[in-house]
């Protein structure tokens, strides 16, 4: 007895979470008398950046963290001391600075820093507060910054973006083009360890991910945030291509299972109205000899449409093993991007360090 053979393919669909992107932060104003100029006041100039990258010590920013005119105020610790990368990563994984919600006109950036600076001190690590303005803009942004004593100077941006009320909000990115907020449930941390050169953009990296305080790095990572996009939109695209084959051939083997049924019908048929019999008298002989042989056909090219069948099936399943395959290591890749991919917040035109 001839049976009807059932194809079943699963399906693999890559969900993969883009980009988030802030794209402002809290307003911070420098009331630094006009009339001293802009770096005129006892700060140090960092060699090669004349006027541009000023370092204070034991002096009070200057940078506003409210529209009420209250400013930063930072307390040192004299038993502080420069802590390790690890040291230093360890205090911002504990630190809940980051999960406070972002408000331009309560708790804005420079309220961030400030409270960081000075959770920093107390815990016995030296800190500073960092003021950056940007080329072309009047909004200038406030981090922090520590002097690691394996990896140099590293700053670091604790500014949240959870509940902010503007646009340094992250809109996430995706797979449809459109966007939205991000559920505020998935309370990712904010703690992002900054790249801040003058005359560069003005870029972060979340500490899950970054490894490095060096510029270098944050230029290799965006290299590679890139390719994971072009990579994953080329998955994207094969995988369509053999959703697309993997539907046309199960409408395939629904046609294919239709014609077997009727076969099957056809037959039964056949064996109903032959009986048993063994001798059949003319012309009743030929009308059967006729009939089976219009089953044999029938059969020949319902196992040809299997054999097609079986070879579209093995070759989907080898396409589905390579898309696997690729799934795997653009989730591995995934690994050195992180969930929360920011965007820089502009041109970096002056820095003031306050320790």
């Amino acid at each position: 007895m001839l049976r009807r053979i059932a194809f079943i393919l699963v399906l693999v669909v890559l969900v993969v979470l883009s980009a988030v992107t802030p794209v402002g932060c809290s307003f911070i104003t420098d009331v630094a008398d006009s009339t001293s100029g802009l770096f005129g006041d006892g700060g140090e100039e960092v060699a090669g950046y004349a006027g541009a990258f000023i370092i204070y010590h034991d002096r009070q920013p200057s940078q506003l963290k409210s529209p009420s005119g209250e400013s930063a105020q930072l307390v040192n610790n004299e038993e502080a001391s420069d802590p390790t990368w690890q040291e230093l990563m360890e205090f911002l994984e504990a630190d809940t600075t980051d999960q406070k919600p972002y408000a331009v006109d309560s708790y804005s950036c420079v309220a961030f820093a400030e409270e960081l600076h000075n959770n920093a001190e107390a815990a016995g690590i030296k800190a500073a507060f960092v003021g950056v303005q940007f080329e072309d803009r009047e909004v200038g942004h406030a981090l922090n910054a520590f002097q690691t004593t394996d990896r140099g100077l590293v700053f670091i941006d604790c500014t949240s973006p959870v509940r902010s009320e503007v646009s340094y909000r992250p809109m996430m990115e995706l797979d449809t083009g459109e966007t939205g907020e991000v559920d505020e449930a998935q309370a990712f941390g904010a703690d992002k360890v900054a790249y801040v050169e003058i005359g560069r953009e003005y870029g972060v990296i979340s500490i899950e991910v970054a490894t490095s305080p060096e510029y270098s790095f944050y230029q290799a990572y965006l290299a590679d945030r890139e390719q994971y996009r072009l990579d994953v939109e080329a998955f994207n695209r094969d995988l369509g291509t053999y959703n697309q084959r993997v539907e046309a051939f199960n409408c395939e083997v629904n046609v294919y299972n239709l014609a077997m049924e009727a076969y099957e019908q056809e037959v039964e048929d056949y064996n109903e109205a032959l009986g048993g019999r063994t001798v059949l008298p003319e012309p009743e002989y030929s009308q059967f000899q006729e009939w089976a042989a219009e089953l044999e056909e029938s059969l020949a090219e319902l196992m040809f449409i299997r054999s097609e069948l079986e070879s579209e099936q093995l070759e989907l399943i080898h396409v589905l093993a390579g898309l696997n395959g690729w799934q795997t290591a653009i989730e591995t890749a995934a690994g050195g991007i992180g969930d929360v991919n920011w965007l820089p917040l502009g041109i970096v035109a002056s820095i003031k360090v306050y320790w």
